[in-house]
Parts: structure tokens; sequence; C-alpha cells
């Protein structure tokens, strides 16, 4: 009889590529670190790793993409219940916490310095960006509708700017470790608010 596919080994293949990736990636950096290395430390062929992933710009995307997945959540909430300007706390304390597990700042801000380099790579982060940016847009649209949100702001702008700064503030955590995820996202929420605030 022949032996029934396993539905789930796809899912935990990919992770086991991402986790060695990851261990590659901490120890030697991106650049330094090859595709056979990243296969070495999963166990498998490189034969193995190009069916789930087409070259190591994929793995690096994959990873920076899932690093963003409770963020993404946080994204989800915007407009929900919870008042915009908590909304986007819990968007940029879920984005910070992101980044501290596993010591995964410096590996993120090394993600973001080969995307300058690499054109797949910076599209696929690119295409999560502008899925970030619309939804925090639509989220100011809705506040400014209910008179919860300077009026007079560009959406789209205003959404872009705080990303920018989330990026910038998860940078200067990465590099000079001087914030907690609560004390980096109180700052953000200062920010926001003088961003946001209804009445100028």
């Amino acid at each position: 009889m022949p032996r029934r596919a396993d539905p789930a080994l796809p899912e935990r293949r990919r992770g086991q590529i991402l986790d060695a990736a990851r261990a590659c990636f901490r120890e030697r950096g991106f650049r330094q670190t090859t595709i056979e290395e990243i296969c070495a430390e999963a166990r498998i062929s490189p034969g193995a790793l190009y069916r789930y992933y087409n070259s190591k710009a994929d793995i690096v995307a994959a990873i920076a993409l899932e690093a963003r997945a409770d963020a993404e959540a946080a994204l989800e909430r915007l407009g929900g219940e919870a008042s915009l300007i908590d909304g986007l706390t819990d968007l940029a304390r879920a984005f910070f916490e992101a980044f501290d597990r596993a010591g995964d700042g410096a590996l993120l801000s090394d993600i973001w310095a080969e995307a300058a380099r690499d054109c797949s790579l910076a599209a696929a982060l690119g295409a999560r960006d502008r899925v970030a940016v619309g939804r925090i847009s639509g989220a100011i649209e809705r506040a400014q509708a209910v008179g919860l949100a300077y009026p007079a702001l560009e959406p789209e702008d205003a959404a872009r700017t705080l990303m920018a700064a989330l990026d910038g503030f998860a940078l200067r955590r990465a590099l000079w470790r001087d914030a907690g995820a609560g004390e980096a996202a109180r700052r953000f929420r200062a920010l926001a608010l003088q961003i946001l605030k209804p009445k100028r």
C-alpha cells in the first residue's frame, strides 16, 4: 500500500528551513551565508530546499514577513473597538517585540540593508509595507470622519510617516538597545498623538 502524503509536511519543512537560515544568518550574516550552509543546518538537500524557496532572497523575505506576523494581526484590529491611537500603539508594541525575539533586531536590520541591494527582496517587503500603509491610512480616514483625527491630514502621507517612524524606532533599538518594547511603544504613541490629534 502506498504511503499517504503528510499534509503538514510542507509547513514543517518551511519552518525547518527558516529556523536553519536564522541560525546561519545570526552567526555569519546574510551575505556570507550560502544555501549549502542553510541546507547543512536544516539537514536537507539543496533540491529539497528549492521545492519551497527559489533563492536565498526568498528565504530572507519569508523570515522578515514572519517576524511581522504579530504586527499584521494588530493591523487587522485597527479600526475595531480600540481607538486609533490605542490600535497604533498595539501595532508598535507587536512590531518591537518581534525584533526582541531571539535577538532578531540585528538580523532584521541586516535584512533591510540587503533589501536596498536586492530588488526581489525589496519587492517582497514593499508589498507588505503597502498593505500596512493602506490599512493605517484607512483607519486614519475613519477616525477623521468622526472627528478623532486632524481633518486636514492626507491619510496616506500620515500613514507613511508613522511607518517610517516605526521602522526608525526599531532600527535605533537594534543599534542602541536603549528602550524595551513597552517604552518604545510609549514613545511611538506620543508621536502618533502629535501627528493625529484632532485639533491643532
